[in-house]
């Protein structure tokens, strides 16, 4: 499963310039973490964030006892950086996205604002299924704040072997609630792709992640967002 995030930013300058300032932070041996930039255009970056930390690992040997040893270890974020929202693609992200915000803003010379999206997932699916031309089925998503009685407020999932969106209305009624996540499905190449959406401008996406794939929810992202 890959896992995709957008965000938006305020650029203090053109794409390319921001991408010469990442080609002077580079990983290095030397550093604990750095910029492998791949493609710089008008309109994008294309690049990797890697970071590099020490670990200790514990085994256990024939003797009965444990040693200890030291290891290093590698983790690397994917990006693409756009001149337009959203402004900010990471694919297969750590948890923490900290330090990666933390080189950007560097390079940025701290006059950098980096923000994430609360969006609206009926859009974002309606403008998918524009976007590939095929039918999309909404087979499970939750919400939450339903307001069950005054003063109580729920959190529900469904589940269906059909669209659930019918249900979910009915099921709903006029109650106030927050869409927080939906699965969607749909063909693609002959192939059902499943894909999961939620309301913090994230994605999880097959293992087997095309461009084409990654094109149409870039392109159905939506724009009016807060």
């Amino acid at each position: 499963m890959n896992r995709v995030r957008w965000l938006n930013a305020q650029w203090p300058s053109s794409i390319r310039a921001v991408g010469k300032r990442l080609i002077e932070m580079p990983f290095t041996d030397e550093r604990m973490d750095g910029f492998a930039i791949e493609r710089i255009r008008d309109d994008y970056i294309e690049g990797r964030y890697i970071e590099k930390y020490n670990y200790q690992e514990v085994i256990s040997t024939p003797f009965g006892s444990e040693e200890v040893l030291d290891r290093i270890g590698y983790r690397t974020t994917e990006f693409t950086l756009f001149d337009s929202p959203p402004h900010i693609e990471l694919r297969n992200y750590q948890r923490s996205i900290k330090e990666l915000i933390s080189r950007l803003l560097e390079a940025c010379n701290f006059n950098l604002a980096v923000t994430s999206p609360t969006v609206n997932l009926s859009e974002w699916v309606s403008a998918l299924q524009v976007s590939v031309d095929e039918q999309i089925t909404v087979d499970s998503l939750q919400v939450s704040g339903v307001e069950i009685d005054e003063g109580v407020t729920g959190k529900i999932l469904l589940k269906g072997i059909k669209d659930v969106r019918e249900a979910t209305n009915v099921l709903l009624a006029d109650r106030k609630h927050v869409l927080e996540k939906v699965q969607v499905k749909f063909v693609e190449c002959n192939k059902i792709v499943a894909i999961q959406l939620s309301n913090k401008g994230t994605a999880k996406l097959p293992a087997a992640l095309s461009n084409n794939l990654l094109h149409h929810l870039r392109a159905s992202f939506p724009r009016s967002i807060s």
